[in-house]
């Protein structure tokens, strides 16, 4: 019998988080808990031997305070990019497109 997934994107995530429970000092029982999952639910994931479900994943991931699609893009889930995004989606939309406007300024 295979593993549960063989997509190599639920490593990515599976790593991904590991390492957003580490910058937000949060065990993986606690992650579970406040998803409102099973206490072994995030543990058993990260560790290879079950599989989350979307709407798990989302929960797990709103706990972390992280974007969902950063997860299964590898090395993404770093203190500065969480804090990027929760800065971006608080902004007005209006004044994301100032701050995508002066970036693309600068890439010229």
């Amino acid at each position: 019998m295979s593993s549960p997934i063989s997509d190599p994107r639920v490593e990515v995530a599976r790593n991904n988080i590991r390492m957003a429970a580490a910058l937000r000092h949060m065990n993986f029982s606690d992650i579970a808990r406040q998803a409102g999952l099973s206490r072994n639910a995030v543990s058993q994931f990260v560790s290879g031997r079950s599989a989350l479900t979307y709407p798990n994943m989302l929960r797990v991931c709103d706990v972390l305070k992280i974007p969902i699609g950063l997860v299964h893009v590898p090395d993404s889930i770093t203190e500065g990019r969480i804090r990027l995004h929760s800065a971006l989606v608080s902004l007005p939309a209006h004044k994301a497109e100032e701050v995508f406007a002066a970036i693309d300024g600068l890439e010229r």
